[in-house]
């Protein structure tokens, strides 16, 4: 599928936030979460999708942060498009509101949490719910700030948008995985498993095998519509227990702490290797080697269902709260 802060300056942060590879979610997980929270909308949620967007389509809209994020670079569908174009001019860093770099031992996300970033995927969900409220920033439309919730809901699902590693490198270059946040602030980070490699192709990367690999293995299919069969038929064997608790303004900090639990499953097991370090500054981590334990599918499958099925459920949950501004 094409989905917080890894860089040193703002010319870094442009560069990963729109050119490095970040394997967000393939386009047909997100477009089957938008299938699945269209199932599930209340009548007035309906209404109010439909008057914004002309019909109650989310899955139409699910991939459209990241074809952004491509329009940047004249590229995708949205190259030529003049509404992209005038965005990414405004908001030249919306790259990394699809993801937050919290330390796997993190217990509780919160705002102000030394890890979080104003413009992580859980502010940016808070954001685009104050307007589609008739609050928070001007230059958001209401039809965008619905395109935000229905990708980034599903993006802050995606455990690896979420959790990460962060380590110590030794001497002879093999690394310590380090998950305590008091331990992990000031060191790096793998960038959500995109740094990596546990085989020598391009898209041999932990990132990648959860955006596209185990996440298709859920239906033994890439078609959204099989796909969102599969997560409706866990909806329904295990939804009861999914609501959410307290006021929703504040829900994706839950579903952030949910998100780094399951990504500790992520990394359970995993054997590191060296790290070799970047051609351009060796002190800096460019990848490292691992290796998966045996039978991650068994243990992941299952998981990327339950993390895909939820993301279908809290989004038609959190539209279906919002009090939308007439």
């Amino acid at each position: 599928m094409t989905s917080f802060c890894r860089r040193t300056c703002a010319l870094l942060a442009l560069a990963v936030a729109f050119a490095a590879p970040a394997y967000p979610w393939w386009s047909g997980e997100h477009q089957a979460i938008g299938l699945v929270a269209t199932t599930r909308l209340t009548p007035e949620a309906r209404a109010q999708v439909v008057k914004i967007l002309g019909d109650d389509d989310l899955a139409a809209i699910a991939t459209y942060m990241d074809d952004l994020r491509s329009a940047f670079f004249h590229a995708g569908p949205l190259a030529q498009d003049p509404e992209a174009l005038a965005f990414n001019a405004r908001y030249r860093d919306n790259g990394t509101w699809h993801y937050v770099d919290l330390p796997l031992g993190t217990t509780a996300y919160t705002l102000d949490d030394p890890f979080a970033n104003p413009h992580d995927v859980i502010h940016e969900i808070e954001a685009a719910v104050a307007v589609l409220e008739g609050q928070g920033d001007p230059g958001i439309s209401r039809k965008m700030a619905l395109r935000m919730i229905v990708h980034f809901v599903g993006d802050l699902h995606q455990p690896l948008h979420a959790g990460n590693g962060f380590y110590r490198v030794n001497p002879d270059r093999t690394v310590q995985l380090v998950t305590d946040p008091a331990q992990a602030r000031g060191l790096q980070n793998d960038k959500g498993g995109n740094d990596l490699h546990f085989g020598p192709g391009k898209n041999d990367e932990l990132h990648a095998l959860w955006d596209s690999g185990d996440f298709e293995r859920v239906a033994h299919s890439d078609d959204p519509a099989k796909i969102a069969a599969v997560l409706q038929a866990e909806i329904a064997a295990h939804g009861q227990a999914w609501a959410s608790p307290g006021d929703y303004h504040h829900w994706a900090e839950g579903w952030a702490t949910e998100s780094v639990a399951a990504a500790r499953t992520a990394y359970a097991g995993l054997v590191f290797g060296a790290e070799i370090p970047s051609r351009k500054d060796p002190a800096e981590i460019y990848r490292i080697q691992v290796t998966l334990p045996p039978h991650y599918d068994a243990v992941v499958v299952p998981l990327a269902t339950e993390r895909m099925a939820k993301a279908g459920y809290h989004l038609a949950e959190i539209l279906n709260a919002v009090r939308w501004s007439k």
